[in-house]
């Protein structure tokens, strides 16, 4: 392989803003990587989608923006990151780089990273799509429309805190000896390595809890200014386990452990196998209703012909949508309880 080259350069190659000697200079930049290692084409598509998310994570919230700014994710956003994986060969080059660029810089960036882990990270999720974070403990939070998010650097000796608002759903990396907290609006839910959704926002007189897999305990706020909040279970907490749920009515309250078999709003986040072998998308889209129970729909016909071959060995369904935007250029927005691709 020859050595780098400017990212500048290959930002001005995918503009068609280069000169005849700079073309001729990036494509032989590109054609040295035939016998070398470039880190991505023995990746399966989860493992290229996680890489993406630890790159694009790291320059936009610790590298690109002050500590302690307020990230807001906007369709405009999105747009930009869409481009990295654009399925032309430019865009592949581009991203080809980059990751050179980040093998070689990784352990720098987590240095400038760690150097404001004091401060506190806020993401808000303005656009229509799910927003997916990864938290220094390598825990996901998946941000729906209209949620908020915020986090420190590097989570405390004693404990994980995060605060929300709104919907999210949480895989959270197992450490008893850290237990992970989550502060809202009117509940504290207390995590013992699991998956979950929460939903506590300003707007509704109630707030909820639901499980997938392993336990949570649920308690209700004491006030809204309370910071200290117990790492040990408290006699007043709900303990919920996979197919539970619990409801709290802010006005009475009170927390109402519920069973639920089939949780509609948990459907979407299951893990399942999906493959597809040169499909096209008028045939994936009713596989993905009836394996999420969703209700997705294409919006513009010139898309029903697009293929896919792909792999999605547990893949839930954002990381799907994410997929779909990827390896077919395409967008989705969460509208009505429903998800139109378009």
């Amino acid at each position: 392989m020859e050595k780098l080259i400017p990212v500048e350069l290959l930002e001005r190659y995918i503009n068609g803003e280069c000169t005849e000697a700079e073309i001729a200079s990036v494509k032989r930049w590109y054609h040295s990587f035939e016998y070398d290692d470039d880190h991505v084409s023995g990746m399966s598509l989860f493992e290229e989608k996680e890489l993406e998310e630890r790159i694009y994570n790291h320059i936009l919230l610790k590298i690109g923006h002050p500590a302690g700014e307020e990230v807001t994710v906007t369709p405009k956003s999105y747009s930009i990151l869409r481009k990295w994986y654009s399925i032309t060969a430019a865009a592949v080059l581009l991203f080809a780089g980059l990751l050179v660029l980040y093998k070689n810089q990784e352990n720098k960036m987590l240095l400038a990273a760690d150097s404001g882990s004091s401060q506190l990270v806020s993401i808000t999720n303005n656009s229509g799509q799910i927003y997916k974070v990864t938290l220094p403990d390598n825990s996901a939070v998946w941000l729906s429309p209209n949620s908020k998010l915020s986090y420190p650097g590097i989570f405390g000796s004693k404990s994980r805190n995060v605060s929300i608002s709104g919907e999210c759903f949480f895989e959270v990396t197992k450490n008893p000896q850290h237990p992970f907290i989550i502060n809202s609006r009117s509940i504290i839910t207390k995590v013992w390595g699991t998956s979950f959704l929460v939903n506590d926002n300003d707007k509704s007189n109630m707030a909820e809890v639901s499980v997938l897999t392993g336990k949570v305990s649920v308690s209700r706020k004491k006030s809204k200014n309370s910071k200290q909040i117990s790492t040990s279970p408290e006699k007043d907490e709900v303990m919920l386990y996979p197919h539970q749920k619990v409801i709290y009515l802010v006005d009475q309250q009170i927390l109402k452990p519920e069973v639920t078999v089939d949780e509609p709003t948990l459907q979407i986040w299951k893990r399942v196998d999906l493959s597809f072998d040169n499909k096209q998308l008028r045939e994936i889209v009713p596989v993905l209703n009836a394996k999420f129970h969703a209700h997705i729909k294409i919006t513009n016909d010139r898309l029903n012909r697009y293929i896919l071959n792909a792999d999605m060995a547990g893949f839930n369904l954002p990381d799907v949508l994410e997929a779909l935007k990827k390896s077919l250029n395409i967008n989705y927005e969460i509208k009505n309880n429903g998800i139109d691709l378009e």
